[in-house]
């Protein structure tokens, strides 16, 4: 089975230990400094993406925000658009409702006129129809002009009551 030699044992101790001594100043300084600087990179891209992400999150923030600050802002835009729309249809409506009442009073004053020219026409045949009635009846022509007098004053005197 195994045996243990002791000088090959000796000997292989030594030259582990030196072995490790070696290994010590070669190859260990180097390997925990590669060790250690790419912790310290490790380190400095974790903190370097807590950063992008709080600025992320605070961008995203002020997106929002703005987001916020627009709709209000289309809001009150929307909202002035109809208080001016209501603005010119209420102007509208009075202007057209003061036009409709001076196209009324016009046309009132219009009626007034024709009536009181018809009126006069009436009573111009009346009298033409009175002068001719009263002359058969009396069959004595005064002159026309007294006659109109006469019957014009008889008419206002009908028109009055």
């Amino acid at each position: 089975m195994l045996e243990v030699h002791g000088g090959l044992l000796a000997w292989t101790v030594v030259t582990f230990l030196i072995l490790l001594v070696i290994l010590k100043k070669v190859a260990w300084g180097p390997i925990l400094s590669a060790l250690e600087s790419r912790e310290a990179e490790i380190r400095d891209a974790l903190n370097s993406a807590a950063k992008a992400r709080e600025d992320a999150e605070k961008a995203s923030r002020d997106y929002e925000e703005l987001v916020k600050k627009a709709r209000a802002e289309a809001q009150q835009i929307v909202a002035d658009g109809k208080a001016a729309g209501e603005r010119v249809k209420n102007d509208i409506e009075t202007a057209a409702s003061g036009k409709a009442d001076e196209i009324i009073e016009k046309a009132k004053a219009q009626i007034d006129v024709e009536r009181e020219k018809a009126i006069q026409e009436i009573k111009s045949s009346v009298v033409d129809l009175s002068m001719e009635a009263a002359a058969k009846v009396i069959e004595k022509n005064l002159e026309s002009e007294d006659n109109r007098k006469l019957v014009n004053q008889a008419l206002e005197g009908i028109g009055q009551a």
